[in-house]
């Protein structure tokens, strides 16, 4: 409640007097403790992992000068836009910060072409930001063979806005699968949706998992045939997302499903690793999934093993190293 209550006293007032944005941000502890730490420690380069991260690293540039790289992994004015508190509480702050210190960055970087270009529109930015995805490691595995029930798997955060509701309902048409929901929430969110799974008698055929530690998230995927991430297109950010989760599913060799006229599933499409709900409701979600036959499913699994060694961060990493090598070298 504490940090609620810090929250709404630094970010709302940003509806009002968004130039206060930057002081406001250093009222809670956590941000000036970041903000000491980094200047303490004097680094020449720093590495600003998405929007809370900038005004730190601005600071530590006023003292020596540091070169900002700024890592946007989410279109951040509109990452929660789909949540009415968030809007009226930090959307404008968010913004506000990000519109303040981005100029101050040398490089910036993000996920997607999506977000790269909004936001070159947004900020007026001389250069667009440079894309180098949110991948794991190459680690390879043994998929699962094929058998029955077909075993779909949504990993991660179980949160509102990321098309769950819709592929419990959907399990109803889907009688020869099972889902696996795997990943921690709030207690009321997963009470939810353990009811709605039994108010349509689902209960046997959707098992909740606990989160695995991220060195297992891989392997334990690829226990499954199917990864879902079909989230609805109420927002930008959801659109343009092209979150990790999908990656592990590629990396674990599962056939991914995501919503049509995303960013992710022109990249399932190019790839040839996965398919397309035409939206995200239950019966578009069922539809993509019961059209998978035995040889399909094979192809698109096998797809999704080259697509991930394509993409591993083993690859995506000489991007980020090409682009610290532009920075001036210290004399």
């Amino acid at each position: 409640m504490r940090h609620r209550a810090g929250i709404v006293a630094t970010q709302l007032p940003a509806n009002v007097a968004p130039d206060l944005s930057g002081r406001l941000h250093f009222m809670l502890h956590s941000h000036r403790a970041a903000r000491d730490a980094l200047v303490h420690l004097r680094p020449q380069v720093v590495h600003a992992n998405d929007w809370k991260a900038l005004p730190s690293a601005t600071a530590l540039q006023a003292v020596n000068g540091a070169a900002i790289i700024y890592d946007s992994h989410e279109f951040a004015v509109e990452e929660h836009a789909d949540n009415r508190a968030w809007r009226l509480v930090s959307q404008r702050h968010t913004k506000a910060i990000e519109a303040r210190f981005i100029g101050r960055a040398r490089i910036v970087t993000t996920v997607s072409d999506g977000i790269a270009d909004a936001l070159q529109a947004l900020y007026d930015l001389a250069e667009r930001p440079s894309v180098i995805r949110n991948t794991p490691s190459f680690e390879r595995v043994d998929p699962a063979p094929v058998d029955a029930p077909l075993r779909l798997l949504f990993h991660g955060v179980l949160k509102p806005g990321r098309g769950i509701e819709a592929s419990i309902g959907a399990m109803r048409l889907l009688p020869n699968h099972h889902l696996i929901l795997r990943g921690e929430g709030a207690p009321a969110y997963l009470r939810h949706l353990r009811a709605l799974a039994g108010s349509v008698g689902l209960e046997e055929r959707i098992s909740f998992e606990p989160a695995v530690e991220p060195a297992e998230v891989v392997r334990a995927a690829s226990r499954s045939h199917v990864g879902l991430f079909c989230a609805p297109l109420d927002t930008r950010h959801n659109r343009f997302a092209m979150p990790n989760k999908a990656f592990e599913y590629m990396m674990a060799g599962l056939a991914v499903v995501a919503t049509a006229n995303t960013e992710l599933a022109h990249f399932l499409d190019r790839h040839g690793c996965g398919v397309v709900a035409d939206a995200c409701a239950p019966e578009a979600i069922a539809n993509a999934v019961g059209d998978l036959d035995a040889v399909r499913l094979s192809r698109l699994r096998m797809g999704a093993l080259h697509a991930a060694a394509e993409n591993s961060w083993d690859r995506e990493q000489e991007k980020l190293v090409r682009i610290i090598d532009r920075l001036p070298h210290p004399s």
